[in-house]
């Protein structure tokens, strides 16, 4: 009787240390299914434009006029001057294609025109370093509407989806 107490004994303990592991393990695999469930599929400008990935990085944004904004931020997303940094926009919307450009207005790069009416057109937005660099083409669709789950406008979207 002693023998099977104690083999009663010993599965018991490793019954509960499965019991305790496996909550363990649920309890981590909930909360990285939580980092999974916001993870996001690229980094936000601070502004809630599109970051872009040059160095430094350009946000994209849209202002309620119409007018792009361009703000350049380190790795950090602290904000850096526009200096030497030349931006163009070329906009395929329907009525054809529309060349944006943009002048430095303070710390930024402004456009000089309005994007088209409209959107669900592609944009192809060129950036150089310097006027004399290679380009860095990010080519994207314009869609103004708001993301029901980031909260920003479609073009800047950061969720999963």
């Amino acid at each position: 009787m002693n023998k099977q107490l104690r083999i009663l004994t010993v599965a018991s303990a490793l019954c509960a240390g499965l019991t305790f592991s496996t909550a363990t393990a649920a309890e981590k695999t909930e909360k990285e299914g939580d980092k999974h469930e916001h993870a996001h599929k690229q980094q936000g400008g601070p502004n809630g434009g599109r970051l872009l990935e040059t160095e430094p990085h350009a946000e994209f944004f849209v202002e309620k006029d119409r007018n792009v904004t361009i703000r350049f931020f380190s790795d950090a997303l602290k904000p850096v001057a526009a200096t030497e940094q030349t931006v163009t926009v070329l906009a395929e919307a329907k009525d054809g294609k529309t060349k944006v450009e943009f002048e430095k207005v303070g710390e930024a790069l402004k456009s000089k025109t309005k994007l088209p009416d409209g959107d669900g057109y592609n944009l192809v937005v060129q950036v150089r370093a310097r006027a004399d660099a290679k380009p860095q083409n990010f080519r994207f669709k314009l869609d103004l509407a708001t993301c029901g789950e980031c909260k920003r406008a479609e073009y800047a979207c950061i969720c999963e989806h």
